[in-house]
């Protein structure tokens, strides 16, 4: 899996996971986590939960947060990623105040936020994960969206929130994340960072390791094989002009990379997963 700062265009991504892992990243969407079976671990800025079936999580844009199933437990979760502005008359929620704790469980809610997370999870069988939904189900989904939000910022058993700073600003790792998020594919240094951001080239490396649990290179390299992933999928370019496209100095460095990551070659990957790509 990989770390960075996801930028996705849609403005609801709704589906369902089983063992999902997932190292520290954040994004511009608020992202609601349910989990339907097993268990799963989440961290979420500085806090850590420990999630049980019935159980979720709604996390706001841009924190920083992790998601980690333990092999000998397994999870099926529901995952649902959305813009803020996808539910507006919950948006200044989202836009002025940030969770104490983010966390939920269903019992506690409504009858009607249980009946809107089972409709959720239906609808993820109603349709191809990686194709864009379908605009009456996304209809559907807002509605039942509204439900669990009415339930989670209005309702008794509310979340606890708290107004955010005017003006408060990114913290080092989200703007390090943002800015790697733009030039993934332009030659980086740590050096080149350490002097974008002011701080040591020290100071850097050792947010990565204690912040992301990775090394510098690492994550780059993680960036780049995700987008290359998408390029292979989506497109009919040739591997080698996809792997200088996504940063790679050489197809030699990637085919290596590639295959360390995901186990198979970049050309199998494409066969598996080529999808309806336009024809140049």
């Amino acid at each position: 899996m990989s770390f960075f700062y996801q930028n996705n265009g849609e403005h609801l991504r709704l589906y369902t996971s089983v063992n999902n892992t997932f190292p520290s990243h954040l994004h511009r969407q608020a992202e609601m986590i349910l989990v339907l079976e097993g268990g799963l671990s989440v961290t979420d800025g500085p806090g850590r939960y420990s999630l049980a079936p019935g159980q979720g999580i709604l996390i706001f844009p841009n924190r920083l947060h992790s998601l980690y199933t333990a092999p000998e437990q397994g999870s099926r979760i529901l995952l649902c990623i959305f813009e803020p502005d996808f539910c507006p008359h919950y948006r200044h929620y989202f836009q002025n105040y940030l969770p104490e704790d983010g966390s939920f469980d269903l019992k506690l809610l409504s009858r009607h936020s249980r009946s809107a997370a089972q409709a959720l999870t239906a609808l993820t069988e109603e349709y191809d994960r990686h194709e864009p939904i379908p605009a009456y189900l996304c209809n559907l989904a807002e509605g039942y969206l509204e439900l669990l939000l009415a339930d989670l910022f209005t309702s008794p058993a509310a979340l606890p929130l708290q107004r955010q700073k005017s003006g408060e600003n990114l913290e080092l790792e989200q703007r390090v994340l943002l800015y790697l998020d733009r030039h993934f594919t332009e030659e980086l240094s740590l050096d080149l960072l350490a002097k974008e951001f002011g701080v040591s080239r020290f100071h850097l490396s050792r947010l990565f390791s204690e912040k992301f649990q990775t090394t510098f290179p690492r994550y780059v390299n993680s960036r780049r094989l995700e987008y290359a992933r998408e390029l292979l999928a989506e497109s009919n370019d040739s591997v080698t002009n996809i792997a200088l496209d996504a940063g790679f100095g050489s197809s030699r460095s990637f085919f290596r990379e590639f295959r360390e990551a995901f186990h198979m070659t970049p050309n199998a990957y494409r066969r598996r997963h080529i999808r309806q790509a336009p024809r140049s």
